[in-house]
């Protein structure tokens, strides 16, 4: 996708694609955080299995949720409930929003250049959001933590974006994504990547989902794509418990060995 389709992603997940609900497990517990970065202090949520990883005696793998264009609140259950999915498999996910009040406030321009513009100007501020974020989750003893990142949608832009940046990420799962144009010529890294998405897909074509993963085998890096025939930007039914199953299972291969 060029960026100008990037634009088209305001309606992010459509409602309807996300009405099944990913059931969170009883075991799993929520704690409110406030995280600093360099353009001020983040509120997130940590969803976890009872039990911090120093009782444990390791460093408990994490994750990262990028939200789509729409931001955390129109979609919320939806966001939290898939946190809580990684979460009940033994992976920490963190969620929480990477825009700033001015950038919120842009993005639900109706306005898609303003959108597209907001896009490319932003991108490597939020992507150093991101990493600042990493740094607080990884501190505290914690150094060896690995780290993957999953973003859906515009998100799965910003994800690759702060993967090719940050080697610390060691993983990266894009929902219906695509590469992040105005960042391009400076990606050289990627780690294995899973790509969803859906054939049926008119905000952010296939032909995006591929160019990514076609691009992430030019670097050299093992690449799972799953295309989803008939299904549109977002999934419901089968394909979401589908790409979800191969999510859990992805990020649990990928982030089981400690990473320095």
């Amino acid at each position: 996708m060029r960026m100008g389709k990037v634009a088209l992603i305001c309606a992010g997940l459509m409602a309807s694609a996300i009405a099944p609900q990913l059931a969170r497990g009883a075991e799993t517990e929520v704690r409110e955080m406030v995280l600093p970065t360099t353009e001020g202090a983040v509120s997130a949520k940590l969803f976890t299995i009872p039990g911090s990883a120093e009782q444990q005696g390791a460093a408990r793998p994490a994750v990262i949720i990028l939200h789509g264009t729409q931001g955390i609140g129109r979609f919320r259950s939806f966001y939290e409930n898939f946190a809580g999915v990684i979460a009940a498999a033994g992976i920490d996910a963190y969620l929480f929003s990477y825009y700033s009040d001015v950038d919120a406030v842009q993005m639900k321009s109706p306005d898609a250049g303003v959108r597209r513009e907001v896009f490319n100007n932003r991108v490597r501020a939020w992507s150093s959001r991101v990493s600042d974020v990493i740094s607080d989750i990884r501190a505290n003893g914690h150094q060896s933590r690995p780290i993957g990142v999953v973003g859906f949608s515009l998100g799965g832009f910003l994800g690759t974006a702060v993967a090719a940046h940050d080697e610390r990420v060691t993983a990266l799962t894009v929902f219906y994504g695509g590469i992040p144009t105005a960042v391009k010529d400076e990606i050289a890294h990627l780690p294995p990547l899973l790509e969803l998405h859906g054939d049926a897909d008119r905000r952010v074509p296939l032909t995006e989902g591929r160019a990514l993963a076609d691009f992430a085998r030019g670097l050299g890096q093992s690449v799972e794509m799953v295309v989803y025939p008939g299904a549109e930007h977002g999934f419901a039914g089968k394909d979401e418990k589908d790409a979800e199953g191969r999510t859990v299972a992805f990020f649990r291969q990928q982030l089981s060995a400690p990473v320095r």
